[in-house]
């Protein structure tokens, strides 16, 4: 299993039946910025679990919470 990163461009497009589990235009992780969202399948290979890991937790995707 392997990950990809889109242009929000395709959420709405985007062939959803290449995904694993109930991934759809709502339930998509999209990025802070709005540019881009992650979907997660068998047939991608762009990014490993390990590097989707390391990516989420940029600051375009991980909000830093102030206390």
């Amino acid at each position: 299993m392997g990950y990809d990163i889109r242009p929000i461009a395709e959420l709405n497009t985007f062939d959803y039946s290449q995904c694993t589990g109930l991934q759809n235009a709502n339930t998509v992780r999209k990025s802070l910025d709005g540019q881009f969202f992650i979907v997660e399948g068998d047939s991608f290979t762009t990014y490993t679990k390990a590097e989707m890991l390391v990516i989420c937790e940029g600051s375009n995707w991980t909000e830093e919470i102030t206390i």
